[in-house]
Formats: C-alpha cells, sequence, structure tokens
C-alpha cells in the first residue's frame, strides 16, 4: 500500500466488491502501529498500545476510550477530525457521485425499507415521541384558546 502524503495512512488497495470510486477512501483500518505511533508523538510507548487495542480490538471510539486522559481523547477526536476533512476535501466529489447514484437507483418503497433498516427502533421512538409532542402541543393551543377569549 501507498502512503497518502503527509497523513500517515495507507491507500488501500480495492476491496472485493468495492465500487472503484470508494476503493481509494482510506478508512481506520489502513492506518498501521508506526502511523499510530507517529500521530502520537510524545505519547509513551504504553499509551500508544492503548490506543491501538482500544481502536482496533474493541473497536471504540476514541471517546469512549474512558482509560485515557481527556486531553489524549481530545487529540484523537482532532486527528480523526483532521482524517474526515482530509478525506472529504480530497475525495469528496467521488463519494458524493457514488452515494447520489445508489440512491437514485431506489425506488421510495426500496429507500423507505433501508432507511427502516437502518435506523431500527429509533424510528419507532422518533414516531412515539412525534406523537406525543404533537399532542401535548395541541392541548397546549386549545388551553391557550380557551382561555383567552
Amino acid at each position: 500500500m501507498a502512503r497518502l502524503h503527509g497523513t500517515g495512512v495507507r491507500r488501500p488497495r480495492r476491496r472485493r466488491g468495492t465500487p472503484p470510486s470508494l476503493a481509494i477512501v482510506p478508512s481506520r483500518y489502513d492506518v498501521d502501529r508506526d502511523a499510530l505511533a507517529r500521530q502520537l508523538a510524545g505519547e509513551p510507548r504504553y499509551r500508544v498500545e492503548q490506543v491501538w487495542d482500544g481502536l482496533y480490538r474493541q473497536l471504540a471510539s476514541p471517546g469512549e476510550l474512558t482509560a485515557l486522559p481527556r486531553a489524549l481523547r481530545a487529540r484523537l477526536d482532532g486527528l480523526a477530525a483532521d482524517a474526515a476533512v482530509f478525506v472529504v476535501e480530497r475525495y469528496g466529489a467521488e463519494v458524493t457521485a457514488v452515494i447520489t447514484h445508489t440512491i437514485e437507483r431506489w425506488d421510495g418503497r426500496e429507500a423507505a425499507r433501508r432507511i427502516e433498516l437502518h435506523v431500527g427502533r429509533d424510528l419507532q421512538f422518533i414516531r412515539i415521541n412525534g406523537t406525543v409532542v404533537g399532542g401535548l402541543v395541541g392541548v397546549l393551543i386549545h388551553t391557550v384558546s380557551v382561555l383567552l377569549p
């Protein structure tokens, strides 16, 4: 894998079944321990191992690594944000094109099915909360209209 200039991230090879334009977008799994150590310059080696274990064995997000000092978690979040900005600036057009092309192929029922599949139970809570809030607002409006002639 070739290194992406100045990022400490390896350019991934095309993964089987991945659309060609998305194959060039690096993921968190394209970083090796040495690149992580370079990104965490100034931290002791045991801390680099602790971060590696959390990110790649536990599959946790930086914010979930509560055994790390708060400053280091903030630094990791900053690195993740920087990487996201890099990917969006560098590959945003390709990613947008793939997403747009994929969604344009869906019909309305297929889109609804996929959204419900990914959102799952949260969608039901959203529906219930919307109903409750709407009902409460309706009662409030009715009460105000009755009290103020």
